[in-house]
């Protein structure tokens, strides 16, 4: 029978394992046990781990340590070890590992992550990043009544970056925490697509509202294609970072996006009220180049209002 020993980190991950083909295992921090662990709070000869050869059990023993051993977290002498048992000693984390138990069928592996393998390039990250980096600069040249400076905003802009790549940071590390490959080149890239198509609808946005000035049923147009960008985007970050059935993946991914859009569902647009004694007033002007309709005569505008005004006298009349 062999002992399978599972060295754990101190949230429970598993770091390592150890297979011994034989009944007893030696455990301490001398040379010469059949398990060496540095930790200093383990004695030269800490416990034994051995099989009972009348009833087949695995047994854990302690050979008169100084810290003890326990046993999913109670102090014991001598214990019969069922299989997923933690055994603690010192600040070292070990698991009993059930060779007989069935493991888990396989994952099916998806062609998505093959499709995906572009993604893993520094050149694609570094060229997405000038293009954010163009279009910030653009959006505040474009959009400033002051004499615009390259140098002043240059850091408010990379600043912005700065804050944009903490999400991909924040996975790669999650994944790292799991003993996963952080991907972290895949991530960038990821969030810095979704970024500039952000940033793509957002121009768009602003040439539509000048030009077409649409009724209050646009906000929930805007809000059916930021709540699907957002949720394909935490989708995706999910499955570049970790390996997991794609339901739980989808829990997460609803989960993720609803604590994101629901403040802006609920402050954004269930708030607005149709009459308000002290009404904000928003007096951003947009800048003349989204204009793509043309400018109006003063003589024409005029006497476009003149007629307004003569068709709304004729439905009073009625």
């Amino acid at each position: 029978m062999a002992i399978v020993l599972e060295l754990l980190s101190r949230k429970n991950i598993p770091l390592k394992h150890y297979k011994f083909e034989q009944d007893y295992v030696c455990v301490g921090r001398d040379f010469n046990n059949d398990l060496r662990l540095d930790d200093p709070y383990v004695c030269p000869s800490h416990m034994l781990v051995a099989v009972d050869p009348e009833s087949g059990l695995l047994m854990v023993n302690d050979c008169q340590s100084t810290n003890g051993i326990k046993i999913n977290n109670k102090f014991v002498n001598q214990s019969t070890l069922k299989p997923n048992d933690i055994i603690k000693i010192g600040r070292t984390r070990l698991r009993i590992i059930d060779t007989k138990a069935q493991l888990p069928k396989a994952m099916p592996l998806s062609e998505l992550e093959e499709n995906l393998s572009w993604l893993n390039k520094a050149t694609l990250a570094m060229s997405l990043s000038i293009a954010c980096l163009g279009y910030l600069l653009f959006s505040k040249y474009i959009n400033t009544v002051a004499e615009f400076k390259l140098i002043a905003a240059l850091p408010s802009e990379l600043g912005q970056l700065a804050v944009i790549s903490l999400w991909p940071l924040t996975f790669a590390v999650l994944a790292k925490v799991v003993k996963k490959e952080s991907h972290l080149i895949n991530q960038i890239n990821l969030t810095l697509i979704v970024t500039l198509v952000f940033f793509v609808l957002n121009l768009l946005q602003s040439f539509f509202m000048f030009n077409v000035n649409p009724g209050s049923w646009f906000a929930w147009v805007e809000l059916l294609i930021v709540a699907f960008i957002i949720m394909a985007f935490i989708w995706l970050s999910l499955f570049v970072a970790f390996h997991q059935p794609t339901a739980k993946r989808n829990a997460i991914t609803l989960f993720m996006s609803t604590l994101i859009l629901a403040p802006l569902v609920l402050f954004g647009f269930f708030n607005e009220e149709d009459f308000s004694s002290r009404p904000d007033y928003d007096l951003t002007l947009l800048p003349p180049a989204y204009n793509i309709t043309g400018s109006v005569e003063t003589s024409a505008f005029i006497e476009s209002s003149e007629s307004l005004f003569s068709r709304v006298d004729k439905q009073k009349e009625l």
